[in-house]
């Protein structure tokens, strides 16, 4: 199983702090739990693909530049198959990716998306996330 790739890209430039606050966050611990149960699942892992979908980032001025490489994500997730002897990597990698798309569709994470401002947190979240997840480098 391949992991897709990435073109390089503009980054808005994030405090590491920042990104280490929302990591470890309860939103996103949770996020990653439901990831873990939810990869092995493909009626579950259809339905959170489904909700990335019907989300429609590119619509979202603050989302938008990351809507390739959501789409990219959900692309890699609905061919890809979890399997026993995949690797550590890949399965982090793919948990990593779940828990990112998951924190995207909660609309209770660290910055409520019904607020003004509420998507920033989904941006750097995905940003960091799934750059990481597709950069070649990091295999």
């Amino acid at each position: 199983m391949s992991i897709p790739t990435r073109e390089p890209g503009p980054s808005t430039p994030v405090h590491p702090e920042v990104v280490r606050r929302l990591l470890h966050s309860e939103p996103f611990a949770r996020s990653r739990r439901f990831a873990e149960r939810l990869d092995t699942d493909p009626v579950m892992l259809e339905e959170l693909l489904d909700l990335v979908r019907l989300r429609q980032v590119e619509n979202d001025a603050r989302l938008a530049p990351l809507a390739g490489l959501v789409a990219q994500a959900v692309d890699w997730l609905s061919e890809s198959a979890f399997e026993a002897g995949d690797s550590a990597a890949l399965v982090a990698r793919r948990h990593m990716t779940l828990a990112a798309l998951i924190y995207l569709v909660d609309f209770n994470d660290v910055i409520p998306d019904d607020v003004v401002g509420g998507t920033v947190d989904d941006f750097v979240v995905l940003d960091y996330v799934l750059k990481r997840a597709f950069d070649p480098a990091s295999t």
